[in-house]
């Protein structure tokens, strides 16, 4: 009887994993950039431990670990994607810096250049430049 119900709950722990990969997979391909990056993993976690001591996992829990990797390689195709798009293509470049300017008052440039003098790290005994 025990068994029984330790098998219930490993295929919710299986469900749960699929749900977070589903999750992940949705919104990477709605373009939400980070968010796969943390419930993928998680979704990871959650099939791995659905398996518990029986002897196979439930197919719930495998296709909730492809369904992850493959929510983490889109993820990074379309950020990779964004960034090109950005560096190469004029109009895109200009799209951005216009709405940085209108929201924050500097170009994506000026931002840039902003966030990395002010975290640059100097070791004792070292000027930054």
């Amino acid at each position: 009887m025990e068994y029984v119900k330790s098998e219930v709950k490993h295929s919710k722990t299986a469900y749960r994993a699929l749900t977070f990969s589903g999750v992940s997979f949705l919104s990477a391909v709605l373009g939400i950039p980070f968010l796969p990056f943390i419930l993928s993993p998680i979704a990871m976690i959650f099939s791995h431990l659905s398996k518990g001591r029986l002897k196979t996992r439930h197919f719930a829990a495998q296709a909730a670990s492809v369904i992850a990797v493959l929510a983490i390689i889109l993820n990074l195709a379309m950020t990779a994607f964004t960034i090109y798009r950005y560096q190469n293509d004029p109009a895109v470049h200009n799209k951005i810096n216009s709405i940085m300017e209108s929201y924050y008052g500097m170009t994506m440039e000026e931002y840039t250049e902003t966030l990395l003098n002010e975290t640059r790290i100097t070791l004792s005994g070292q000027q930054s430049e």
